[in-house]
């Protein structure tokens, strides 16, 4: 005899990480939902004009942030669980990927600057 977990709020969760891969998925025609959202908001898409990071990157993590927050609380529902794993580790890798991407560059500016002032 199993006993199913029901549907619920924790299983909507699993939509927000659908919806948080799809907005930067490459559709048919080169679309890219993010890129269309950023271009008519009139943002950037790429931290240089045409290339660097890519900012509507950044706009998934909101959903996967929400789909953790949603299975944590409903975690008896239905995809609760891989909802959470899933999302922990889609936004874990997105900080870390916008960290490295944003610090070493930071940190060499800082360096640099060292060096001229302790003239060597």
């Amino acid at each position: 005899m199993s006993i199913k977990k029901p549907l619920g709020y924790g299983s909507l969760s699993l939509g927000l990480i659908c919806l948080g891969i799809l907005i930067n998925l490459k559709f048919a025609n080169e679309l890219i939902v993010s890129n269309y959202l950023f271009n008519l908001i009139g943002l950037d898409i790429y931290s240089n004009v045409s290339d660097g990071f890519h900012y509507p990157f950044l706009a998934a993590i909101p959903f996967w942030a929400a789909a953790v927050w949603v299975s944590n609380k409903y975690y008896n529902d239905f995809g609760a669980t891989l909802s959470n794993r899933l999302g922990e580790f889609l936004f874990t890798v997105s900080v870390i990927a916008t960290i490295l991407y944003f610090v070493p560059p930071m940190l060499w500016k800082f360096f640099k600057w060292i060096l001229i002032v302790l003239n060597i």
